[in-house]
């Protein structure tokens, strides 16, 4: 099963050495998580062969990197420390404004969260610092090599978390390295006692994981760095939110500031930037993601014959233009979008073949889909839909984990020919 993902818009590499090794790897983790996630629609030795082609170089430039806008937040840091300001983004986007007054978020923002809201809610939390760390020159290798271990490590303990979302070891954790060692305990424990219950569909059995002491160490690490974020975060934001009269202005002012969204304006400009460039001159990023698609076509093989296309944001309009404009005879198993606009650019007439949309709208109220894909899913909202570690983009790496738990949801059961994948919704796209 060949799959293809797909970014989104403000999503670069980075500057430096560092940067540039941060997002690899969270690319990295990106496909070996898609491997644990579909490990049973794979029966070829060397499992899921998953591309992740790149396309932020050929996104918008500005002449003055962004000087003519107010810098302040994530991007007042990222001038002084920028290797720490991704972190603390990643970081505070896992936090809320109540979170962000308890005492114990500063010695202790893993356990504090987990007590507070759930296990799940502090692996997360975990997850997004661990894959935003600038690992120590003599552990970076290392910690790379380990990234398979991690991806499967993660499917158990998502697993773990739904099923304990207050496990007993939790009351008597006091700081977060005791509940780094302590979940590794549970969670390896879980995978092996576990593997006879699984849910029938689950994949893969996780009675398999077993993970070496550099997943300990990658967490360590992580649980170490989302400290230092957290008590960034709660010493620019605490005075100020805890003096909102109510919740909805502390959740609005955590919402607004510059540390949960890099600077709005600058996130507005690299966004509205990169549409614009696209939606001015396709070509280069089409051919550039097309290509990946036609390699990933072309590695279809015995034991993986299914090809699989998935886009998160600005990266579902690409791939919705791509099969119905740049290669409508191309056949895909199934596509995903998740967090895409492909609606809202149907009813403005911005897609590629806005010709066949708008005679569509003239028949009926939805936009013609994709004929060559057997199968759609359409995910409107990330958080509350599949939770792809879809992120890992320079600007705003939230990487979340959860793709173990929902990929039943995209993993159409063999032979399930032109069934489609639908939620409820109103998107004006045919399903």
């Amino acid at each position: 099963m060949p799959l293809v993902f797909v970014h989104g818009v403000n999503t670069r590499k980075g500057d430096t050495d560092a940067e540039r090794r941060i997002f690899e790897d969270r690319g990295k983790l990106l496909r070996e998580q898609f491997g644990v996630a579909f490990a049973d629609r794979v029966s070829a030795a060397d499992g899921l062969k998953a591309f992740t082609p790149y396309w932020g170089d050929l996104g918008v430039k500005f002449a003055r990197n962004l000087a003519s806008l107010p810098q302040s937040g994530v991007q007042e840091l990222a001038v002084g420390q920028p290797a720490l300001a991704e972190l603390v983004a990643s970081t505070a986007a896992k936090l809320d404004a109540d979170i962000i007054q308890l005492p114990e978020l500063r010695t202790g923002p893993l356990v504090a969260v987990a007590k507070a809201r759930s296990l799940s809610a502090a692996l997360d939390l975990l997850f997004a610092g661990s894959a935003n760390v600038q690992q120590p020159a003599p552990l970076a290798q290392a910690m790379t090599n380990a990234l398979p271990d991690v991806a499967r490590f993660a499917a158990a303990a998502e697993q773990y978390a739904a099923a304990n979302p207050q496990p007993a070891w939790l009351a008597n954790t006091r700081d977060d390295a005791a509940f780094v060692d302590e979940l590794y305990k549970a969670v390896t424990a879980y995978a092996g006692a576990s593997a006879a219950t699984l849910p029938a569909g689950i994949a893969p059995k996780i009675q398999s994981l077993g993970v070496g002491s550099n997943v300990l160490t990658w967490l360590k690490q992580g649980a170490m760095a989302v400290k230092t974020a957290a008590t960034t975060v709660v010493s620019t934001l605490k005075g100020a939110a805890a003096g909102a009269a109510t919740d909805a202005t502390r959740a609005a002012f955590l919402e607004l500031s510059g540390y949960v969204r890099p600077a709005a304006s600058a996130l507005a400009g690299r966004f509205i930037g990169d549409a614009f460039t696209y939606l001015e001159g396709r070509t280069a990023i089409i051919d550039r993601v097309l290509a990946t698609v036609r390699e990933a076509d072309q590695a279809r093989r015995k034991g993986d014959e299914e090809l699989y296309l998935v886009g998160h944001s600005f990266g579902g309009i690409i791939l919705y233009d791509i099969l119905t404009a740049f290669e409508p005879k191309l056949s895909c198993e199934l596509y995903v979008t998740v967090g895409s606009q492909v609606a809202l650019f149907a009813e403005m007439g911005r897609l590629a073949a806005a010709a066949d949309v708008s005679a569509a709208f003239a028949k009926g109220p939805t936009a013609p889909r994709p004929a060559a894909a057997a199968r759609l899913r359409y995910a409107r909202r990330v958080r509350r839909c599949e939770r792809l570690p879809v992120r890992y983009g320079r600007a705003a790496a939230r990487f979340s984990f959860r793709l173990f738990r929902h990929a039943a949801v995209f993993r159409p059961a063999p032979g399930a020919g032109q069934r489609s994948f639908r939620r409820r919704n109103r998107c004006p796209v045919a399903m």
